[in-house]
């Protein structure tokens, strides 16, 4: 278990209601999980974030419900995440609020990140495990995206639905819970957790949100920012600027060095003492794009591999086969929807 990778301890108070509302003594759950009770009597306390998924996925086999981590999102409350909540509930629009649960994140836990997306008309809110000690994740990954997808139509648009959800993990026996409250195409075992929607959806005013307390609750979240600093913020910042050199410019190490005030040589120092490098960042960050662009039908391979920094299209083709043991054709045909 990474103890690196934190998150509140008060969040395991919304878990323990629902297994007693269920029949089920807390107390077994805790001590299947070596929680600790008292530990929810400090507002202050975090827990190593992988415990609490743990504390998920035990859960619901106690209770004997599968979708025990959908039914927890589906009617959660903003409040439940303090600040993280507060702040997207006084945001002026659906994008605002996204952009800020994915900037103040860490402030609720480190050991996962969003990262919000747009790609012309399609949106995407991508929930990505930094834990990799965690393996088994379904009940805390259905639960965030049961929050998403239940709260947007309550504090924005009633008949707002995704277009497509994706998860890692396998499918269930049963997914009518899922199409019941996601109410859109609902697919298992791809490669990222995933939520697709209209991007006209970032424009949706949000009910009742007040801009004054916004902005106090912005300076507030800044604060404790600078306390929870995302997990591995250099490599956060690499990847992001990686990210958009990829787009027709230039994600050389020389220039992200620059971008981040850093000689190449100091960056590089940086980037192995977290045992990875420019390169190995460079070539994630690739194959991640090209699994995403490969899977709009309208995006032609030569322009994928022009938008990865690929000079000629034969490259990009001996790389894609080198990650994934599928050519780009290959693995777009393996995922046509």
């Amino acid at each position: 278990m990474n103890n690196s990778c934190t998150i509140q301890a008060k969040t395991v108070r919304k878990i323990a209601i629902a297994v007693e509302s269920k029949g089920v003594d807390t107390r077994l759950l805790f001590e299947a999980t070596n929680f600790k009770a008292e530990t929810l009597d400090d507002p202050d306390a975090r827990i190593p974030f992988a415990q609490l998924v743990e504390i998920y996925e035990v859960a619901a086999q106690l209770t004997g419900d599968p979708n025990f981590g959908l039914h927890i999102g589906e009617n959660v409350s903003p409040a439940a995440f303090e600040v993280l909540g507060y702040t997207a509930l006084n945001s002026a629009t659906v994008g605002e609020a996204f952009a800020r649960i994915a900037r103040y994140h860490s402030i609720w836990t480190n050991g996962a990140e969003f990262i919000l997306q747009t790609n012309g008309s399609s949106s995407m809110l991508v929930y990505r495990y930094l834990d990799k000690s965690i393996k088994e994740h379904r009940q805390d990954c259905e639960m965030t995206f049961a929050a998403v997808a239940s709260l947007c139509p309550r504090i924005a648009l009633p008949s707002w639905s995704a277009g497509r959800l994706e998860f890692q993990h396998a499918a269930p026996a049963d997914c009518s819970e899922h199409q019941r409250i996601f109410r859109c195409e609902v697919l298992f075992g791809r490669d990222e957790n995933k939520l697709t929607f209209d991007s006209s959806t970032l424009a949706l005013s949000i009910h009742n949100a007040d801009p004054t307390l916004g902005a106090l609750l912005d300076r507030h979240a800044e604060e404790l920012l600078s306390k929870y600093l995302p997990r591995d913020s250099l490599l956060d910042k690499v990847r992001r600027l990686i990210g958009l050199e990829l787009r027709g410019g230039d994600p050389s190490l020389d220039r992200i060095a620059d971008k981040l005030g850093l000689t190449p040589r100091t960056l590089q120092r940086k980037l192995r003492e977290s045992d990875t490098s420019h390169n190995d960042l460079l070539t994630e960050m690739r194959r991640e794009l090209a699994l995403s662009y490969l899977r709009d039908q309208k995006m032609a391979i030569c322009e994928v591999a022009y938008l990865l920094g690929f000079s000629e299209s034969s490259s990009f083709h001996r790389a894609f086969k080198r990650w994934t043991g599928k050519t780009p054709n290959e693995y777009r045909l393996s995922h046509l929807e």
